[in-house]
């Protein structure tokens, strides 16, 4: 299972990269960061739907989306399409990101931005606010109940939002005694890669009322997105369609005519 592969290469990552810098020094660093951006206030303001624009250069499933990435443009671009935040894939090893790519959409952005990855440790999260993330993507399939019960209350100790994303019923149990303001539902089915985005609608009625939900993977059309609107989704996560576009803004627009 390609989860089981990311997060053995992702522990691997982290523990040298604690060589490198402590949370001390990392925690000194957040001292001088500019408050966060409320990215949940950001999705909430944004009806009927919500934008999350991810920039992603590459992803098992689809190999590489795109070479040669003008981060600059992609940020200008999602917010003048209308995009509510920005999701940036910092994962090194299979979706070619960076933790700096933070830094920098963030210093060319006023929107609130998501940092995407693969987080088993808290030191991940502190490195990711010191480069500037205003929320966090939690998987709930690579966390024990324990695990993810220690992150998502460091992430908003940090004044950061968690954006806790599930799979299926096993996650929603896991999440259960949780008290999240924002759930991510993924469509891609973690052993065979197919998207359906029946997921979204299925979980959906299982999240009580007053939860935001984002629906990722799979969004290609306005017709997609009445789709999840009509079913109550407050927001949409989608990469592969805005990287492969010659024009993003254009694209996000096109894809909130519902």
């Amino acid at each position: 299972m390609f989860l089981k592969k990311i997060v053995e290469k992702k522990k691997e990552e982290v523990k040298e990269r604690k060589k490198v810098l402590s949370v001390r020094e990392i925690e000194e660093r957040i001292s001088r960061v500019p408050p966060p951006r409320n990215f949940l206030e950001a999705i909430s303001g944004h009806a009927p739907v919500a934008v999350i624009a991810e920039i992603k250069r590459a992803s098992p499933s689809l190999g590489v989306i795109k070479d040669n990435v003008d981060l600059l443009q992609f940020a200008r671009d999602y917010e003048k399409g209308g995009a509510s935040a920005i999701s940036v894939l910092t994962e090194p090893n299979f979706f070619k990101g960076d933790l700096s790519d933070l830094n920098l959409v963030k210093e060319n952005s006023s929107l609130p931005l998501l940092q995407k990855d693969f987080i088993i440790d808290p030191f991940q999260v502190f490195e990711g606010r010191a480069a500037g993330s205003d929320a966090v993507l939690l998987i709930a399939a690579i966390l024990g109940r324990e695990q993810l019960n220690d992150l998502v209350r460091l992430v908003g100790d940090l004044g950061l939002v968690p954006l806790v994303e599930i799979h299926g019923e096993d996650d929603l149990e896991k999440i259960s005694t949780l008290s999240l303001p924002l759930i991510g539902i993924n469509n891609r089915d973690l052993k065979t890669f197919e998207v359906d985005l029946g997921t979204t609608l299925r979980l959906r009625r299982e999240i009580p009322p007053g939860i935001k939900i984002i629906s990722e993977s799979g969004i290609r059309s306005s017709q997609d997105v009445r789709l999840l609107s009509e079913a109550g989704i407050n927001g949409i996560l989608v990469g592969e369609i805005l990287m492969r576009s010659s024009d993003p803004a254009s694209t996000i627009r096109e894809l909130l005519e519902i």
